[in-house]
């Protein structure tokens, strides 16, 4: 009979059918598990061929960053490749210039700059002794570890905090590599990438040509928003830090400038280590300056850079944002913390063009609705195992909500 019941077993009652919800859930749940195997599979592939695929990803990131200098180049009628060398010959020349500048002030100061250590961690071992718990001997004992250890390296203290704060330089041969790469990407990048779209089947390349374009604009606009964040925290901080008499002022500027381009944390973290040695070694009014200035910073930061540099490119959610970073450090460290945010800002723009919700210049086609407004819940589960042939219909429903709404006494209740 129609509308009736079926029956939980067969004619023999040997098997039970499975619930609809649970077969959906388990075809769900098998595509999804050979997914994140291939992504495991790649990630495991790419780590094995890390001297190859990370010179390629910051050849890409030094690309977009010299790719608005290369246009403007060729705006003003240089050639292709004059242009290609002029931006990498300036690239290299500001590198170098702060790379020279950083290790030539801990050179010429390498014997104060033992004394500011000393005087650093007399200071902090002052501090320590009047914590709850702490240990004298404990205390002193780390103070000569930290002091043998600046003796033995004071010379080049400075080029090893650059070195282990870069995340760039994994040997010479991978800066050749990246050097190369980023040469090509920018004199034939669109060449390059004409290529490979090619190589996919004609029907798809429309829109493979439309993602990649997407996803380069994505890219780009977090490399050179970074990159001027990057430059305006190391700047401000730095130029503080200097008129204070902070010791150790360059390194430190140098460390808040490439921890800037870890979002959220790379700031906090190395403009936090800037306002201790502040504390320490000048006392807490200068420290206080400083943590102001950085705070100042990073409301200038979050209201006016952030969303018309980077916001603008990335349109990443804040949420996004922090589980991303969290899951790129957990997984590859700084570096992944690095490339987790512009590959996943690169891969939502493509999406977010593949889908119809962006055109290829990032304006948002369904502009009449609200994608993020709460959605108001249907009056019942619109799942298969609700269907009229299994004895339920919405009329069902209805007549539940009817029935629910009625006092003992057989009155409606008013909303």
């Amino acid at each position: 009979m129609d509308g009736a019941p079926r029956s939980d077993s067969t004619e023999h009652g040997t098997s039970t059918p499975l619930p609809p919800s649970l077969v959906i859930a388990a075809a769900w749940a098998w595509r999804l598990l050979v997914v994140a195997g291939a992504i495991v599979a790649l990630g495991m592939l790419f780590g094995k061929l890390y001297l190859v695929t990370l010179p390629v990803f910051f050849a890409i990131l030094l690309a977009a960053l010299l790719h608005p200098l290369v246009a403007l180049l060729r705006r003003w009628r240089f050639s292709r490749l004059l242009s290609t060398l002029t931006a990498l010959i300036i690239a290299l020349a500001v590198l170098g210039g702060v790379g020279w500048f950083v290790v030539a002030q801990a050179a010429a100061n390498s014997a104060g700059l033992v004394a500011q250590v000393q005087v650093l961690l007399d200071k902090a071992q002052v501090y320590g002794e009047k914590l709850p718990f702490a240990n004298a001997g404990q205390l002193e004992s780390l103070r000569s570890s930290v002091i043998g250890i600046v003796e033995r390296n004071s010379a080049s203290l400075a080029k090893d905090v650059l070195t282990a704060g870069s995340v760039a330089a994994k040997g010479l041969t991978g800066l050749i590599v990246t050097l190369f790469v980023t040469f090509f990407f920018l004199d034939e990048g669109d060449r390059i990438w004409s290529w490979l779209v090619r190589l996919t089947p004609s029907g798809v390349q429309p829109s493979v040509l439309g993602a990649g374009y997407r996803a380069w604009n994505a890219v780009s606009g977090w490399t050179v928003g970074t990159a001027l964040i990057a430059a305006f925290h190391g700047v401000v901080i730095g130029t503080i830090l200097v008129v204070l008499g902070v010791p150790l002022a360059v390194p430190l500027a140098v460390l808040v400038f490439l921890g800037s381009f870890i979002p959220v944390v790379g700031v906090l973290v190395f403009g936090g280590l800037a306002v201790v040695i502040t504390l320490i070694s000048q006392g807490w009014i200068f420290a206080l300056i400083v943590l102001a200035v950085l705070v100042a910073t990073g409301q200038v930061e979050a209201h006016v850079l952030q969303p018309f540099i980077v916001g603008r490119a990335v349109k990443l959610h804040p949420v996004a944002i922090a589980l991303t970073l969290t899951g790129g450090a957990v997984i590859g460290g700084i570096v992944g913390a690095i490339v987790a945010i512009p590959v996943v800002a690169a891969v939502h723009a493509a999406v977010k063009y593949l889908t119809g919700v962006e055109d290829l210049n990032g304006v948002v086609r369904r502009g009449d609705k609200e994608r993020m407004a709460p959605l108001a819940p249907p009056l019942y589960a619109p799942l298969p195992l609700y269907r009229v042939e299994n004895g339920w219909s919405p009329e069902d429903a209805d007549d539940e909500d009817e029935d629910a709404s009625l006092g003992d006494d057989g009155s409606q209740f008013i909303d």
